[in-house]
């Protein structure tokens, strides 16, 4: 898990689960030396949080998945601070992981995360994101947040959207994802996901009046590893 590689638990997807599944994904953990899992499900699969409760998991974090259809949506209003893009200004990537670095740990369920390097950081939370779609809010050149779209043909989903402690508050996330919505009217997208921590009320309440509709939860436990196989 990029910025959580220093924690003891290892990260998989369960959509169903049994005895077997439960302890193959322990024995590729522990064979990479961690001790836990973390496990991703969704509400849709009830029956994995059933199964993995009374085996000592906790919940650590839910995320509302909600869709925009981009065509029907109204246009949005201009963004209330200037956006560039990551294309128009690469100059701008050590102060973007400034912002990273500090908004990272500030997830909810997430204080331990960290990132280590710039460079560690933009081969999955720079490099892969087209930077086109990459948008930079800024105050004169100074830079304020970002929020980078991911582009799989006709559909995008919102990554991390990042404001610097000090500019919070200030509608900086909702200029971001205004201009989002923006940019996939003009370039084709037929609709657009984002994913929100249940905490993050302010967000869930700008998709809402943005028109994004929820689809489903996803549900992050925490536990220990099955025992070793005899």
């Amino acid at each position: 898990m990029p910025g959580l590689e220093h924690l003891p638990w290892a990260e998989v997807w369960f959509r169903e689960i049994d005895e077997a599944a439960f302890a193959q994904a322990s024995a590729a953990a522990r064979a990479i030396g961690k001790d836990g899992l973390e496990v991703w499900t969704t509400d849709a699969t009830p029956a994995v949080v059933a199964f993995l409760e009374p085996r000592g998991y906790d919940e650590v974090r839910r995320y509302v998945i909600s869709e925009l259809d981009v065509e029907a949506a109204p246009d949005p209003d201009p963004p209330a601070v200037r956006l560039a893009t990551l294309a128009e200004r690469p100059d701008l990537v050590p102060e973007l992981f400034a912002i990273a670095a500090e908004s990272y740990g500030d997830q909810p369920g997430r204080p331990e995360q960290r990132l280590e390097s710039l460079e560690s950081w933009r081969v999955w939370g720079l490099d892969p994101h087209p930077p086109e779609a990459f948008l930079i809010a800024l105050d004169d050149d100074h830079v304020l947040g970002y929020g980078f779209l991911e582009i799989d043909g006709d559909a995008g989903t919102v990554g991390f959207v990042a404001v610097a402690r000090a500019a919070r508050g200030r509608g900086v996330a909702g200029a971001i994802k205004r201009g989002h919505i923006a940019w996939a009217k003009t370039h084709g997208a037929r609709t657009l996901r984002a994913a929100n921590e249940t905490r993050l009320a302010g967000m869930l309440a700008l998709n809402r009046r943005l028109g994004f509709r929820p689809l489903y939860a996803e549900i992050v436990l925490r536990g220990p590893l099955a025992p070793p196989l005899a």
